[in-house]
């Protein structure tokens, strides 16, 4: 579904030149849920805004479902850190997750059905008429999911969408992103900068080097399908794939 192939990112200017991102490959199959992870200020971000077709890319390319994105492709959806920004405070939570479906010139009918399938599916049903600074960080980032649910899109990126809350909500998010994604089997590529979160929710995890990034290693997470946060998080296994990935992303910051 998700094809990266030789992904490079520069930043050029006037007497400097930076190379964030260094022929990166690797893809996401259908329904696949994969995590990135890596050092502060590898490139995390700049990765994902190329493969959204946010920023363009110096050389490779990026391809949805055999598709090269040469800008935002029309099946993908973008869950960012700061929903706050993303989330027009203006707008009551309906309009808000209902705004995309109306760019995209579907029927009221079909509207109302998605924004309310996706407000249930994220607890958010009886908020619907609330605005979003009436509401909690972690219901906020809920609105922002929604949103990106209703949107039906074959992809879904998220950057680093739990960092802004309290450690229970970033749980309970957790939980809900695993659950929309087994029910829905949206492919997912999912940056995060925690170790323990990658591990928890992804099917693999990438892990990004220092800059200029490459892919340190595509490690598979061989843990049950079924997640919870108390039984998951207390497998001798589990502690042994957090303790090698941090392990990678030390030897990471080591090679600065």
């Amino acid at each position: 579904m998700l094809e990266i192939s030789s992904l490079t990112k520069v930043y050029a200017s006037p007497g400097r030149r930076v190379e964030a991102l260094r022929s990166i490959t690797f893809s996401v199959g259908a329904g696949e849920m994969v995590c990135v992870v890596g050092p502060s200020g590898c490139g995390k971000t700049t990765l994902l805004r190329c493969v959204a077709g946010l920023l363009p890319v110096s050389g490779g390319e990026v391809r949805v479902a055999g598709v090269p994105v040469t800008g935002p492709p029309p099946r993908m959806a973008v869950v960012f850190q700061e929903y706050g920004r993303s989330l027009f405070p203006w707008m009551t939570v309906w309009q808000n997750v209902e705004l995309p479906l109306k760019e995209k010139r579907v029927p009221a009918a079909r509207r109302r059905e998605l924004v309310t399938d996706s407000l249930r599916a994220v607890g958010l049903g009886d908020v619907a008429d609330a605005h979003p600074w009436q509401l909690s960080g972690g219901m906020q980032q809920r609105v922002a999911i929604a949103r990106a649910v209703a949107y039906e899109p074959q992809v879904m990126l998220m950057d680093e969408p739990f960092a802004a809350v309290d450690a229970q909500t970033r749980a309970d998010l957790e939980d809900l992103i695993l659950r929309l994604w087994r029910d829905l089997g949206v492919t997912t590529l999912f940056v995060t900068h925690d170790i323990d979160e990658a591990v928890y929710l992804g099917q693999r995890v990438l892990v990004l080097s220092s800059s200029p990034t490459v892919i340190m290693e595509d490690l598979k997470i061989d843990l049950p399908p079924d997640r919870d946060q108390l039984t998951t998080r207390s497998l001798p296994r589990f502690g042994e794939l957090r303790g090698h990935v941090y392990r990678q992303i030390q030897q990471a910051r080591g090679s600065r």
